[in-house]
């Protein structure tokens, strides 16, 4: 028996089992490989000892060490690692930076399993998700045409 191919691994950061487990159930029945880690200096001792990721979910409000610290720890080792901030707190998130840096999002507690998907497909892939299907060149040509002013049924070259 073959298993489907993984959109890739996560790891996820939460304090609260019941959380970690909600989020592993949605996110591997979208196609992850899941990861945990039960604080943020788990999940750093993680990304140091070369645990393969490709994108972080994190609480914000955790002990031990907060989110966004861990993942500003995180991004200094991985300045390319995608970052999603599942928080219950995302006026404390903006309070000192009013905007996230590139490869950073946020979703409010409580989320949606097809809220979570699409954030993570969206901040992952820049799309939700299955990628754009490319137009056929005879449509492309239409729009063209009907941009430039360009009307091929009355000869305009």
């Amino acid at each position: 028996m073959t298993s489907k191919p993984s959109k890739g691994i996560v790891l996820i950061v939460d304090d609260e089992p019941g959380v970690r487990a909600l989020e592993r159930r949605i996110l591997e029945g979208g196609g992850y490989h899941v990861i945990e880690a039960g604080d943020g200096a788990e999940a750093v001792a993680m990304i140091e000892s070369s645990t393969h990721v490709d994108f972080l979910v994190a609480d914000l409000d955790m002990p031990v060490m907060q989110g966004e610290e861990m993942a500003r720890k995180i991004r200094g080792r991985r300045p390319d690692l995608r970052v999603l901030y599942v928080t219950a707190h995302s006026e404390r998130l903006f309070k000192e930076r009013p905007e996230l840096i590139d490869g950073e999002a946020f979703l409010d507690k409580p989320f949606t399993s097809r809220g979570l998907l699409e954030a993570v497909s969206l901040l992952k892939n820049g799309f939700i998700g299955k990628p754009p299907a490319p137009r056929p060149a005879s449509t492309m040509r239409r729009l063209w045409n009907t941009v430039t002013g360009r009307d091929r049924s009355s000869g305009d070259s």
